[in-house]
């Protein structure tokens, strides 16, 4: 039984303060997609920066590369090369600039601003210019905050020129914002006395993060002072060529493929057509300031990864007036269908807009990528901010999030996302995983509250932990609404990762005193990144935790170097498999003949998982070291 409580208070990261709810956002402690990438084989690798000299006329737009800057344009890997942070760009893409670094950590925990991102160009020959009649511009986009946290009014961006004579960098333009804003434009003549071999442009940015700043506990200490940049340009046009710029580019990837999901289980999807969209959505924009409208074309294509098989559309034609920013939604006739010949389905979604040859191509085409497995999801994968329940009487506070399934299936695990937390400070917090029943539009019957604790994991880049739904029996859900999330046992700041580029909100419920409630306008619109897995119980990548005083058994010794004793009494132990720290199994045992022989495994973190006759289970963290 819930008991009423007395609710803590918290602030909002867009600064609403409301003192009814508990719960609030936080940025992040680190970038997930640059440690995912900077660990892939296509990581950023000082090696493929050559000593490249850039010419002009340079452009830069952002739409050609992914996670750090083109290093045969770009000097440094500080910036985050993205589609997530910025609101309505200039192209599809920008460099994002905050005080994360380039392994995805965050820089410092200051009270003073401290030089953060460099965007540091490769050197240019401009000695042909100097006293010449060509004058050097350049121009360039930036937007304060986005989808990110606005900086605050002590932080900055700057633009610093470089002067090889002098061996020394010059500050020539510096923003100072603390709100939200739209991409703005800056054009600069370049002076002639930096007019030599080896001069280099950079931005950078000062960011601050008070270390006393910890509202919803040290769990939420988080990204901050979010800087957009796109549309470089450096050439000797004139400076009315760079406030009217003849492009016309996509803004943004398709999105919003299906009505409310980004994601739908592989197998639950031709039972979902009703949800798959009949529209297309366009973001285009004319950075041509005047002059008459402009004829493009638009299209899409699907091409299905697993089979290749891809499916044209046919193109529309439309005027688009100078200086605009227009959403077209266009048919789009192409199903998203299962044809049963594979576990999972890949499909590649690419828009592309047909412009005048005079115009640059790079930008005219944008993709998403559609990964259908085994779970719903609202959001895309990518975390902006973090949510928590956190504050005084909040220890037994719970989190349900709606969700629609559209086929009877058995629901074998929830996949929850949970942000790093600076020095794993939540690593320890313990939670228990429920389920509900729909009432009238609102979290109704607990039909489901695991027997064993968990806590807040982080397996390791963008991939969510499965935590498993351990019922005696199948959990059949039927074509039907149900809620899935948590019963806190912390008055601390979970961190779940929450994305702001589509907004389920409406579908977030929060109990700390007894009575269910919708957050409402006190959180950015947004969807959280907690997901309810369908089908197969055979992956499972949690820890879980019990009270070794409620638990019949004994496990030796830990850490193991040759043998691992497991002792268990009433049930009887039938079952036995051990995974290594990926959450992939190493080991497995029907009879669960012990000792374990783990002499054969690397030293390192392991987790074994028990199962007892009468279906219930346990998992273990276990250390091997040699």
């Amino acid at each position: 039984m819930l008991r009423c409580r007395h609710m803590g208070l918290v602030l909002c990261i867009t600064l609403i303060h409301f003192s009814a709810s508990g719960q609030s956002l936080k940025g992040l402690s680190e970038n997930q997609v640059i440690k995912k990438f900077r660990s892939s084989e296509f990581g950023f690798k000082k090696s493929t920066a050559a000593a490249v000299e850039n010419t002009l006329p340079f452009f830069e737009d952002f739409s050609t590369s992914y996670v750090y800057p083109d290093p045969l344009k770009w000097e440094d890997s500080l910036a985050f090369i993205n589609t997530s942070f910025p609101v309505d760009p200039m192209s599809v893409g920008v460099a994002t600039m905050d005080a994360v670094d380039s392994d995805g950590n965050i820089y410092a925990i200051n009270d003073f601003p401290v030089s953060s991102d460099k965007l540091t160009s490769k050197p240019f020959n401009l000695q042909a210019y100097a006293n010449s009649e060509d004058t050097v511009i350049l121009s360039f986009f930036y937007q304060s905050g986005g989808f990110g946290e606005a900086p605050e009014i002590n932080d900055s961006l700057l633009l610093e020129l470089y002067s090889p004579a002098d061996d020394q960098w010059y500050g020539i333009w510096f923003a100072v914002k603390d709100t939200f804003t739209a991409f703005e434009q800056v054009i600069y003549s370049i002076p002639d006395t930096f007019c030599q071999e080896g001069f280099r442009f950079r931005f950078r940015n000062y960011t601050s993060m008070s270390a006393n700043d910890v509202i919803g506990g040290k769990g939420a200490l988080s990204n901050v002072d979010f800087w957009n940049i796109d549309y470089i340009m450096m050439n000797t046009e004139s400076i009315s060529k760079h406030q009217s710029i003849n492009d016309i580019s996509l803004a943004d990837p398709p999105k919003y493929l299906l009505d409310f999901y980004e994601i739908i289980p592989w197998s639950h999807l031709n039972d979902a057509q009703s949800i798959t969209r009949n529209m297309l959505h366009y973001t285009i924009r004319n950075l041509e300031k005047t002059g008459d409208s402009v004829n493009i074309g638009r299209s899409y294509y699907v091409k299905d990864l697993q089979s290749g098989f891809t499916e044209f559309a046919e193109q529309s034609y439309g005027k688009f007036g100078p200086n605009t920013l227009e959403r077209r939604n266009d048919p789009f006739f192409t199903p998203f269908v299962n044809s049963g010949d594979h576990d999972e389905g890949i499909l590649e979604v690419s828009a592309y807009l047909i412009t005048p040859a005079s115009q640059f191509k790079a930008n005219d085409t944008a993709r998403t990528y559609l990964n259908f497995k085994d779970y719903y999801a609202y959001d895309d994968g990518i975390p902006e901010y973090g949510f928590g329940i956190s504050g005084e009487s909040t220890n037994g506070a719970m989190l349900a999030y709606r969700f629609r399934v559209y086929k009877q299936d058995t629901l074998s695990a929830i996949d929850i996302f949970f942000n790093n937390t600076r020095d794993q400070y939540t690593a320890g917090e313990k939670f228990h995983l429920c389920v509900w029943e729909d009432e009238n539009g609102k979290p109704g019957e607990m039909i489901y509250i695991s027997p064993e604790t968990f806590t807040p994991e982080h397996k390791g880049f963008l991939d969510p932990v499965r935590y498993p739904v351990n019922s005696d029996v199948d959990m059949i859900i039927e074509d039907s609404v149900l809620y899935v999330g948590w019963m806190q046992l912390t008055e601390e700041f979970l961190n779940v990762g929450y994305d702001v580029n589509r907004n389920s909100r409406d579908k977030i419920f929060v109990n700390i005193t007894g009575e269910w409630f919708n957050p409402g306008t006190s959180i950015l619109p947004g969807s959280l990144m907690i997901r309810p897995v369908f089908g197969s119980k055979a992956v499972v990548t949690h820890t879980a935790e019990y009270d070794e005083s409620d638990a019949d058994i004994i496990i030796f010794p830990n850490p193991a170097k040759d043998l691992l004793h497991i002792l268990g009494e009433n049930p009887l132990i039938n079952r036995a498999i051990l995974y290594d720290g990926l959450g992939r199994p190493v080991y497995s045992a029907d009879d669960a003949s012990f000792p374990i022989d783990v002499s054969v495994f690397p030293s390192g973190i392991y987790y074994l998982r028990i199962r007892w006759t009468d279906g219930s289970s346990i998992s273990k963290k276990i250390i091997i070291s040699h």
